[in-house]
């Protein structure tokens, strides 16, 4: 049996006042050093940026991989030698002046978005660890080829770790995650953004980062849609997770548990209720199961109306995330209705048309808003988070995707088959689906309900909705071979004489 893996950090303070974290692990029966320092952009290679926390979790990453044997030590990386603050500036520098141009619309055909900006930061991180300390004209086909295959490598070193039964870690100390091929991608096209105004500045000639070598094969998606009885189901799940509304009281029951009924049916969460009533938690709980009531997660979250508004509308998760209840129209006399005044295109503005049983969903989660003492004015966001603040899009994945998890719970209970993978996006491709054939194919009037200008995406669910409308052409194709199997072949075998000689 293999002796346990040992390591340990030592923490140093550099002349700069930051710190250093001296990771030691025995690697192949040799001591092994790997140092992290907390400086942010660090030059060494390390990315920079490190604390305690994050340090301590990449040493069990390290002791993870060496135990499934998919760990190798750092190479050094050969410091080229430059002159600070010359002629062309270093990488690093430049980025941050192209980030905050593309901030003020000086880049670009209008200023970029708050996600965006988010995006595009965390991905000039991951490449000034690689190019951060260099001078653009430093910068080289090689070095961008190097780039590449290092992040190839680094992913599929993860995957195999992970495969290899590894408990690996971000700095966060989430499980982590590889990075797939789209990701690596995008990280080139921002590297080639950067170096493209690298050229129209005059600091290089040509851009290292495009070229047939530097594409990365992103395979297509597995885009779905969910069949009706599918959709159905993931609704009907999902009301189910907000909880109760209206909690039984019996007569003899004393004030406590009626006050404590009262709150629960507004959708307080049973902290919320004990902070109100001044009891414990536990005496809340106690109460709650003694009149039956199912508390469902931390308190009331919307989860009904979410999964049927990017249902029945197929509007975008970040579309959800900004609607606010202002631009819901329940009672117009041309018909109910929302606006969508800021969306990620152009087209995507405009106004779409609610069904009845929409209306139903968004009265009762308004109402269900008031009873939790949430806000509700018109500025106030539509779908909120537990603070009355924006939602986030992770948010939004994560309601749909534990809807989904309990409808393939109940249809698994019913000997139905498991739901699919189900996410926002993959809501909207359903209700294009049943758009499309609930208005006889109008694919024109499905275009301005979802806000498309390119109708690609609406032909592609349009050609799968065709394979699965029509299913009668694997039934002629079996009819056809047993007509033929019922029928007596008339074909003889023709005589051949045989001489033997």
């Amino acid at each position: 049996m293999a002796p346990p893996l040992k390591g340990t950090i030592h923490t140093h303070t550099l002349a700069d006042g930051t710190r250093a974290f001296h990771l030691r692990v025995r690697f192949r029966g040799e001591r092994v050093r790997i140092v992290l320092h907390e400086l942010d952009g660090c030059q060494c290679g390390c990315g920079g940026s490190w604390d305690a926390p994050a340090a301590r979790t990449e040493l069990g990453n390290i002791q993870a991989k060496i135990r499934v044997g998919v760990w190798q030590p750092p190479a050094p990386e050969p410091l080229e030698p430059f002159v600070p603050g010359g002629p062309v500036p270093l990488f690093r520098d430049y980025a941050a002046w192209w980030l905050e141009a593309k901030i003020t619309g000086e880049i670009g055909v209008r200023p970029i978005a708050r996600s965006t900006e988010s995006g595009y930061r965390a991905q000039l991180r991951q490449l000034d660890r690689f190019f951060g300390r260099f001078p653009l004209d430093q910068i080289d086909r090689s070095r961008c080829q190097a780039f590449k295959g290092f992040k190839l490598q680094e992913a599929r070193e993860l995957r195999d770790a992970l495969a290899a039964g590894a408990d690996i870690r971000d700095r966060s100390g989430r499980p982590a995650k590889p990075r797939g091929p789209g990701s690596i991608a995008r990280l080139i096209a921002v590297l080639a953004a950067v170096l493209d105004e690298a050229i129209e500045d005059g600091h290089i000639v040509s851009n290292p980062a495009r070229g047939r070598r530097m594409k990365v094969h992103v395979p297509k998606p597995r885009r779905s849609f969910l069949e009706v009885d599918e959709l159905t189901a993931l609704l009907a799940a999902a009301s189910e997770q907000d909880g109760l509304l209206n909690v039984q009281v019996d007569e003899d029951a004393g004030h406590t548990a009626r006050a404590v009924a009262g709150l629960l049916a507004r959708g307080l969460r049973p902290s919320q209720i004990a902070e109100r009533l001044g009891l414990s938690r536990s005496t809340v709980t106690f109460h709650a199961q003694r009149l039956g009531a199912r508390v469902v997660g931390r308190g009331y979250a919307g989860r009904r109306v979410v999964c049927e508004i990017l249902g029945r509308t197929g509007v975008r998760a970040s579309e959800l995330c900004a609607m606010r209840i202002g631009h819901v129209r329940l009672h117009d006399p041309d018909g109910a209705r929302f606006r969508i005044p800021d969306s990620k295109t152009e087209t995507g503005i405009r106004e779409v048309q609610m069904t009845p049983a929409l209306v139903e969903a968004v009265v009762d989660h308004l109402d269900r808003l008031q009873r939790a003492g949430h806000p509700t004015g018109p500025d106030n966001f539509l779908v909120q988070s537990r603070t009355g603040t924006r939602i986030s899009r992770e948010r939004i994945g994560t309601i749909v995707k534990q809807a989904a998890e309990r409808a393939t719970e109940q249809r698994s209970a019913q000997g139905l088959p498991p739901m699919p993978s189900v996410s926002p996006h993959s809501l909207r491709r359903t209700y294009i689906s049943i758009a499309l054939r609930a208005n006889q194919f109008d694919v024109k009037w499905v275009m301005s309900q979802v806000g498309h200008a390119d109708s690609r995406m609406t032909m592609d669910v349009y050609a799968q909705l065709e394979q699965r409308v029509d299913r009668s052409h694997g039934e002629n194709f079996d009819r056809l071979l047993s007509q033929v199997s019922r029928t007596p072949s008339r074909v003889t075998a023709p005589y051949v004489s045989f001489d033997p000689m």
